[in-house]
């Protein structure tokens, strides 16, 4: 404990952390969007997985053994199903994730540990995931998006509730052509473009966009770019548009999410059905 230093705390509570969001990631892709179900849950399992062993590490490492023991006692539980799953008040989530959370939580709060702040630009996509019930929310929509200009405009309405500073269509100068991305967030240094489709043939046309935007888009004041694309069915999934990109040789910088205007149906249950 003596040799632990706060930022190495912090460090493994940040990994913890993304551990845990990617596995929701993965789980509501799936739970929304439908696919390849033992691909889903063998991500969503293997990152659960890790973020028990990564606190139990963590744990004994603080001398927090009686912690250690307690949290040592659910993992052995969540072997039998990891993946486990129920209805919450809203949503669906992922029970042993959040007990994993909820330790976590406890030694944030005992060594005084924030990662609020490094963590929202993790937190955007899960925003724009989660932003789907209500772009398509027939309560407030007559219908579900019908072009780009309506996707743009209705996700922004739910970023502005979080990121008050988020900047509409920010002008990007360069020498000779001026380029103008649909939403900045210049907190998170991040662009976001919105692409409607419907079909193979949109799909392949906002390939070719994807890649030109990109070089258009580089700049000093921005480090990411995030791609937001609607489909009005499932056309391609999102995993498959990710490997497009490496394919194509862009970097990190540069991510993909797929948003499906007709989202698989969840139907409210206890747990988690085995694959």
């Amino acid at each position: 404990m003596d040799n632990i230093d706060k930022k190495d705390i912090e460090g493994s509570i940040r990994t913890i952390e993304k551990l845990l969001k990617e596995a929701y990631d993965f789980f509501y892709e799936f739970q929304y969007q439908g696919g390849d179900r033992k691909y889903y849950d063998l991500h969503i399992s293997y990152r659960i997985e890790q973020a028990f062993l990564s606190l139990l590490v963590l744990l004994e490492s603080l001398d927090l053994l009686y912690i250690h023991q307690e949290l040592n006692a659910s993992y052995q539980r969540a072997k039998k199903n990891i993946n486990d799953s129920a209805m919450g008040y809203e949503d669906p989530y992922l029970v042993w994730a959040e007990k994993v959370q909820e330790y976590l939580d406890a030694v944030k709060v005992a060594f005084n540990v924030s990662t609020e702040d490094k963590t929202i630009k993790k937190d955007l996509e899960s925003i724009i995931k989660s932003s789907l019930y209500s772009i398509t929310d027939k309560t407030l929509f007559k219908k579900p998006p019908q072009n780009e200009a309506e996707v743009h405009a209705r996700i922004e309405a739910v970023l502005k509730c979080v990121l008050p500073n988020l900047k509409h269509k920010p002008l990007l100068s360069k020498p000779i052509k001026n380029f103008e991305p649909d939403t900045g967030l210049s907190s998170l240094k991040t662009l976001i473009e919105y692409k409607f489709i419907s079909d193979m043939n949109d799909a392949k046309r906002v390939s070719d966009e994807i890649l030109a935007d990109i070089s258009g888009y580089v700049s000093r004041d921005w480090d990411s770019f995030l791609f937001v694309i609607y489909e009005t069915h499932r056309v391609i999934e999102e995993r498959k548009w990710k490997e497009h990109l490496r394919e194509c040789g862009i970097d990190r910088r540069v991510s993909i999410i797929v948003l499906s205007g007709e989202p698989k149906k969840i139907k409210k249950k206890n747990s988690h059905e085995k694959a």
